[in-house]
């Protein structure tokens, strides 16, 4: 078999598979699960189409993934989320502002701290704020710059949502404010899809099986690396030849299906020691619609967050049903403590209880999460863009990674969106420019 393997069919291996497979090359992609998507994957069940948790495209119509659909030739259209909302630290549901004019409208900052987040919002719109600040932690740059109140409480909350990492003390401010210059260029913020993401994933496996294939329930067991290339794989006992290979595994897991020794120690070491985004996902199938919201809905005790989906894109949830998924983004440690993890479970409760008393009266059923590995990279000051494993993997010809644990630029999903341009470049020196 000529042409390329990729390792792993979530949307990143997908999205980069149809870009190649439009080009005319034969990609094969190899899946250890019986479905695609890996950590996007679609949840189908008694009417209800449901994400793996809050799967908003950044950017929209100027993201990565419109720029690859476009490429393809099946574009995608998105929704702009309409307002957003934030049970503030008092308790009291308060206008989340994602506009100049909603800062004015928000009861949740007093009239000198609108002025001032508005000035800043300014600043980061012109780019004063991109550079010099990447190992700054945002907890830090806020002290220095002596924010309070409803600002500092805004920004935490920012941190949360935009960089996935309600950790204002590990959250990198230049990364954070560099994701928001680009918000502030593109004209475009957090969109759903018109459709949802099923139409994507039909698509994409489409155009890879127009001139390849795509094996569900087989998993990889090793890359052959013969004379520092790599010429393949094995997977369920069998050598498949092929002249690029391509991992879209976490960079953690990297060395289940990779020989350490071809591998310089620090280049293993950042691999196997970068940070994850963890969290909570509570995604509800109701009876009911209980609500009209089609924005986001924050708290901010726990620092949560979520919408109702089937309000964004028609056909998610039967007529007269609806679907509500919330994310509680924690660390590590606690989603691996059995004590910590109930405690956590029981706080994001509480927080959806905030907005709807009665939920419980209305739930057909609930799936929750407790994800070790939400997103492969926390943006935070030790694992900026620059300190995470590029495209191309070193000293190994011929072999490539995808996904949202390498160096491409964003926080949470649209990291491995923006990867696949990254990888596709650096396989075929094509560059495709997001333009919305």
């Amino acid at each position: 078999m000529s042409g390329t393997i990729i390792v792993g069919a979530g949307i990143n291996g997908l999205l980069l598979g149809a870009l190649l497979a439009h080009d005319g090359e034969r990609v094969t992609v190899f899946e250890r699960n019986s479905f695609p998507g890996g950590r996007a994957f679609l949840h189908e069940r008694d009417g209800f189409t449901m994400d793996y948790g809050v799967h908003l495209t950044r950017f929209g119509p100027a993201s990565a993934l419109a720029t690859i659909m476009r490429r393809i030739g099946a574009e995608v259209s998105f929704r702009k989320l309409g307002p957003s909302y934030v049970i503030d630290h008092n308790g009291r549901k308060v206008l989340f502002p994602t506009s100049p004019d909603g800062i004015f409208k928000s009861s949740m900052f007093s009239l000198a701290e609108k002025v001032r987040l508005i000035g800043l919002l300014l600043k980061i719109k012109k780019g004063m704020l991109n550079d010099g600040l990447m190992e700054t932690s945002l907890r830090d740059w806020m002290n220095m710059n002596r924010v309070t109140g409803g600002v500092r409480r805004y920004l935490e909350l920012l941190s949360a949502s935009v960089m996935v990492c309600p950790f204002i003390e590990q959250t990198s401010a230049g990364e954070m404010f560099r994701n928001l210059y680009r918000v502030f260029t593109t004209g475009h913020s957090a969109e759903y899809l018109s459709g949802g993401w099923k139409p994507v994933y039909e698509a994409l496996i489409g155009e890879i099986r127009k001139n390849g294939s795509i094996h569900f329930g087989k998993k990889v067991d090793s890359v052959i690396i013969n004379k520092g290339r790599a010429a393949g794989v094995k997977a369920a006992g069998k050598k498949h030849t092929a002249e690029r290979v391509v991992i879209n595994l976490p960079v953690q897991e990297l060395f289940t299906i990779l020989p350490e020794s071809k591998f310089d120690r620090e280049y293993v070491t950042l691999c196997k020691n970068l940070v994850p985004t963890s969290g909570i996902f509570f995604d509800i199938a109701l009876k009911k619609k209980i609500a009209d919201y089609n924005g986001l809905l924050y708290t901010y005790r726990p620092m949560a967050y979520g919408m109702l989906t089937s309000n964004l894109a028609a056909g998610l949830a039967p007529v007269g049903a609806q679907i509500l998924t919330m994310l509680y983004p924690t660390t590590m440690e606690d989603i691996r403590d059995a004590t910590i993890r109930m405690e956590r479970k029981e706080e994001l409760w509480t927080a959806i209880r905030k907005y709807f008393p009665d939920i419980s009266d209305h739930i057909l059923w609930t799936r929750v999460s407790c994800l070790r590995m939400v997103d492969g990279a926390q943006v935070n000051i030790r694992q900026t863009e620059d300190r995470r494993p590029g495209p191309s993997v070193p000293g190994i010809a011929g072999l490539y990674l995808v996904g949202d644990s390498i160096a491409a630029p964003g926080a949470g999903g649209d990291v491995g969106n923006e990867s696949v341009l990254l990888t596709y470049r650096a396989m075929t020196g094509t560059v495709l420019t997001n333009a919305g």
